[in-house]
């Protein structure tokens, strides 16, 4: 998604969570002088294009069995994992492809992801710096992002948090089909996204947000998009029942 098309989205997050965009800005230059020298081309993107690709998110949905199982089936998929879902699939023997973050998840599991082979995908915004600064260096070739104006080495693919950042990425690199699993975003906050959550009642708004942000992308995505987490989005969206595959 280019800028010009992400900001009038983002301006209006701003007003609604009262953001300071400046503080964004900020994070991301951080994020930018830390990653300048190591940062890997965004052609690493391009496992994405023509492929199915499993969004994990950390909905409560994910600690059902049947999800969990259907995870461990698709592992074939490109996987990518939304910030504290990563523990789950490092749990489960899953290695994701990608784990994009913010850093609020578990660290250990970020940085065992990262041993592993995923390529860390880390997001930068306003309230973040301070993890940005402790702990970007243990990583060894993440790429970042920002919500913000992008700059030459973080880019803004699109999306606000962790979940849906997942399928704006999908989406930028042309991926065949896009499955969520986990991504139940008017659900109560999940055990493995809600155990780093502090303002409940502000994770439900940024969710709230997620979900519409997700709806408005499907309209519009030339990939295919489906759901194993309860119906809850828009038709565009189908529902796949994982009790049956």
């Amino acid at each position: 998604m280019r800028f010009v098309d992400w900001y009038p989205y983002y301006s209006e997050i701003l007003s609604e969570l009262s953001i300071d965009a400046k503080r964004d800005i900020q994070s991301s230059l951080i994020l930018s002088g830390l990653i300048s020298n190591r940062v890997p081309n965004p052609d690493c993107f391009k496992k994405l294009s023509r492929k199915k690709v499993l969004v994990v998110g950390a909905g409560p949905s994910i600690q059902e069995p049947s999800v969990q199982k259907f995870v461990r089936d698709h592992s074939h998929f490109v996987v990518m994992a939304a910030d504290g879902s990563a523990e789950m699939c490092i749990q489960m023997g899953v290695v994701p492809d990608f784990v994009v973050t913010d850093l609020d998840g578990n660290m250990d599991s970020l940085v065992s992801a990262d041993k592993l082979g995923s390529m860390l995908v880390i997001h930068s915004h306003g309230d973040n710096m301070d993890r940005i600064l402790k702990f970007v260096t243990r990583f060894k070739s993440p790429v970042g992002t920002t919500q913000a104006f992008p700059l030459q080495n973080v880019y803004n693919f699109g999306g606000f948090t962790d979940g849906d950042r997942c399928v704006f990425l999908a989406d930028e690199f042309k991926a065949a089909e896009i499955w969520l699993v986990g991504m139940d975003f008017t659900s109560p906050v999940g055990y493995f996204s809600k155990k780093f959550t502090n303002n409940l009642p502000m994770k439900r708004k940024k969710l709230s947000i997620a979900k519409r942000l997700v709806e408005v992308l499907a309209k519009k995505s030339e990939s295919v998009m489906l759901t194993v987490s309860p119906p809850k989005f828009n038709s565009v969206i189908s529902w796949i029942d994982n009790y049956k595959l």
